[in-house]
């Protein structure tokens, strides 16, 4: 029966066991090790592309989110780029080059510049509602980018929370940048179209072949410009129009590391205009992943990189290198020179040099019962005094112990501090006098 009794005992022991390494594994999983080297000083970002990778791989799951709530403010761009082509696609179906001439249809001279015409007339109209559809994009972005920048930041964040606060602190500056970057695409769009119908009619074709070309740097250098203002507007307090005085000139100056970061934030998206079939369907799924908050991790990382280097300096207040971690020597650590000299410093104190006793003996504090009387609380104050007793006893009798006998570097330590101390009580001593005189 004993025996039984212990089969069953170790059984249920085991099943606690399994359970507490279970329960143990999962907290690794959520949590990590806590003696782990994840939190090491040496293994957190000491750079930038540091940075990036530790952001994107251990919040990969709060960028989806991220990207699910920033794309459903752009739902009214997509559905304007969508009504836009088919806008396309059915006037088409009204011109002669779509049917069979004599049925109906006569036959036209010449078909060059029909299509450019087309396109045209669909960008004049259609277009006039990019300033509705960025407006309610910028909403999605005010709150995506003020998330990412706390992500930059390393700073503990609630993606739904902190996207809604985005949205309350940041939205009227972004609306008014993405306001003015929709009259300047608009103008530019439909200048585009206008050059490639006057290039297919060969009229003037030189001239409007330059134009486009000048037509596509500035729409690219406005892009830069209201991708600028939207960081930037994001992390300080600053005024439309000098946000974009400041960031022309901004964009000017970093033009060519804006373009590198432009085109790596990017990579999704240029995925969907190549025109084989399964980088475009991958750029499409990667867009709706994270296509958006992969660009503005990438581009808010950047951002944050030069103004460190270019502003901060100069602004009061505004913390540097924040999420960046410098690494030093271990001979060169401040903490450590100071932890060092607090280790020196401890054999001076009175916990290395007078003994203390062992918790091996039986001893025991009384403890308090859930309704306890007086007599009970003079039982505590007994068993407490009796310990101090027990303690003292043993200090008297180890006190001249080898063990606890000061080396001598502590004895040289500790008159170096005692001079030390005379020299700082005689300099008062002698400004005191010169102050009453």
């Amino acid at each position: 029966m004993a025996r039984v009794f212990r089969v069953i005992l170790g059984y249920r022991m085991a099943k606690v066991i399994k359970k507490k390494k279970t329960k143990g594994f999962i907290n690794r999983i959520m949590l990590g090790k806590e003696k782990s080297e994840g939190y090491a000083r040496a293994s957190l970002p000491s750079n930038r592309w540091e940075l990036f990778w530790d952001i994107f791989k251990g919040r990969f799951f709060k960028l989806i989110l991220l990207n699910f709530l920033t794309l459903l403010f752009f739902l009214p761009l997509l559905g304007l780029i969508i009504y836009r082509y088919m806008g396309i696609i059915n006037s088409g179906t009204y011109y002669p080059f779509s049917q069979g001439f004599g049925i109906g249809y006569m036959a036209a001279p010449s078909l060059a510049g029909y299509a450019e015409g087309i396109v045209i007339n669909v960008n004049i109209i259609t277009l006039l509602l990019l300033p509705v559809a960025l407006a309610f994009a910028s909403i999605g972005i005010a709150g995506g980018a003020y998330v990412i920048r706390n992500m930059v930041w390393t700073e503990g964040i609630f993606v739904a929370n902190d996207f809604w606060r985005g949205i309350r602190q940041n939205v009227m500056i972004v609306l008014k940048t993405m306001l003015f970057y929709s009259v300047i695409l608009y103008v530019c769009l439909i200048s585009i179209s206008v050059c490639n119908q006057n290039i297919a009619i060969d009229k003037g074709a030189v001239f409007f072949t330059i134009s486009k070309i000048l037509l596509y740097i500035l729409l690219f250098f406005m892009t830069l410009i209201t991708l600028h203002m939207i960081t930037m507007g994001v992390t300080y307090e600053i005024k439309f129009f000098k946000l974009l005085k400041n960031c022309f000139f901004y964009t000017i100056a970093l033009i060519i590391q804006s373009t590198i970061f432009f085109a790596l934030g990017g990579i999704p998206f240029f995925m969907i205009l190549i025109k084989w079939n399964f980088f475009r369907t991958l750029g499409i799924v990667l867009v709706f992943l994270f296509g958006i908050s992969l660009f503005l991790l990438v581009w808010t990382n950047f951002s944050q990189w030069s103004y460190d280097k270019f502003i901060n300096d100069n602004v009061p207040g505004a913390q540097k290198n924040r999420g960046i971690y410098e690494k030093v020597k271990e001979s060169d650590a401040k903490s450590l020179k100071k932890y060092r000299e607090q280790v020196e410093l401890s054999s001076l104190s009175t916990f290395s040099t007078r003994p203390m006793k062992p918790i091996d003996d039986d001893i025991e504090l009384a403890e308090l019962p859930t309704s306890f009387k007086r007599d009970d609380i003079i039982k505590l104050n007994e068993s407490k005094q009796r310990i101090i007793e027990d303690h003292e006893r043993y200090v008297a009798e180890h006190m001249n112990d080898e063990r606890y006998k000061p080396s001598e570097e502590a004895l040289a330590l500790q008159k170096e501090r005692e001079e030390r101390e005379k020299r700082i009580e005689k300099a008062k001593r002698e400004l005191a006098k010169r102050n009453k005189k």
